[in-house]
């Protein structure tokens, strides 16, 4: 293990098309080249991470009781009786040996129907309540100290639901994708009142009466996670500077970034550090991101001559530009996990 401790990592923004998926399984394969024991988490109910990573396999699976899922894992506490299936491995994915995922499912949906009065109970200090918030969080922090696990890393829906606070609540860290426009920019204020009323909720409510009722400390979602920086995506198609409209975006971003995450949801050096820069500035790699599902590898990875590009103009520039600005987001994040 590389960490003193296992660490969640999930990336996070209710507006969809900002590139969250492809950027969560892509530097989740460049951390396990790395060395990190690295784990995919599907917790968004379409299931697009399960998808990239595993390809067909995972649909021809999607009846077969085979194909163990985050709903395997949940199942007992969405039907009561029951606690989560600590037995459920995960899947190893890739040739690094480091890689592994735990799939979605569809059926997640259940789980988020439970949680309706499962909150409102855990608000109420009901043990009760608890316990089914706190599933997902116990069932990571369980395998991460049984496993070794580095890293999970982990995908969510694009939307602001129940299922998505107890995720957020349950987190280490979360990261923020964005698109150089201005729904981009605008959605950033909500984003971070709405986290922000998410961990004021939480303190003054479950963590208050969960001291006082003693409730078991690993079943209260700790609610404290930090925000460790943002991400452009696809900024630009056709040169390595940004074009005009973007660049305006960009130039306005870090200002919103500073006033509604990083000095809400940030500590320290890294308030600074959250805003002042991007993570990275991730270049549209035009046909590439597409082949790369198409082909379950990470974009950086594809092969101009095996992956049947060699000829198509400007994808062996794309390709080199995403190797490096992967490995330099990698390297950017985990200098913050390292710290902090």
């Amino acid at each position: 293990m590389k960490f003193t401790r296992t660490k969640k990592l999930v990336y996070f923004n209710n507006k969809g098309g900002v590139g969250k998926t492809t950027l969560a399984y892509n530097t989740a394969v460049k951390f396990a080249e790395m060395g990190y024991k690295t784990v995919l988490v599907d917790l968004d109910p379409q299931c697009n991470l399960s998808r990239i990573s595993l390809g067909n396999t995972f649909e021809e699976n999607l009846f077969s009781d085979s194909q163990k899922t985050i709903y395997t894992v949940l199942q007992g506490v969405v039907r009561g009786g029951a606690d989560i299936d600590t037995s459920v491995q995960f899947e190893k994915i890739g040739s690094s040996g480091n890689l592994f995922i735990l799939p979605g499912s569809l059926k997640l949906s259940e789980y988020e129907n439970s949680l309706i009065s499962a909150y409102g109970e855990a608000a109420q200090g009901s043990e009760r309540g608890f316990f089914s918030t706190s599933a997902i969080d116990r069932f990571l922090t369980e395998k991460g100290l049984a496993e070794e696990i580095d890293l999970f890393i982990v995908d969510t829906s694009p939307n602001l639901n129940l299922l998505n606070r107890v995720i957020f609540l349950g987190s280490d860290y979360f990261i923020t994708p964005l698109m150089p426009d201005a729904f981009s920019v605008q959605g950033i204020e909500n984003l971070g009142n709405t986290f922000e009323a998410w961990k004021d909720n939480w303190k003054k409510t479950a963590k208050v009466l969960a001291r006082d009722k003693g409730i078991p400390h690993n079943k209260v979602l700790d609610g404290e996670g930090l925000f460790i920086g943002y991400i452009v995506n696809s900024y630009n198609q056709y040169s390595k500077k940004p074009i005009k409209s973007n660049e305006e975006w960009i130039e306005k971003i870090p200002t919103f970034i500073k006033k509604y995450l990083s000095e809400k949801h940030c500590r320290n050096g890294l308030v600074e550090k959250s805003w002042s820069s991007p993570l990275a500035l991730i270049k549209d790699y035009g046909q590439l991101p597409p082949l790369a599902q198409i082909k379950n590898k990470a974009i950086f990875n594809l092969d101009p001559t095996i992956d049947g590009f060699e000829n198509v103009k400007g994808t062996k520039e794309n390709l080199e530009q995403s190797k490096k600005e992967f490995a330099s987001l990698s390297e950017n994040i985990l200098d913050v996990l390292k710290n902090y």
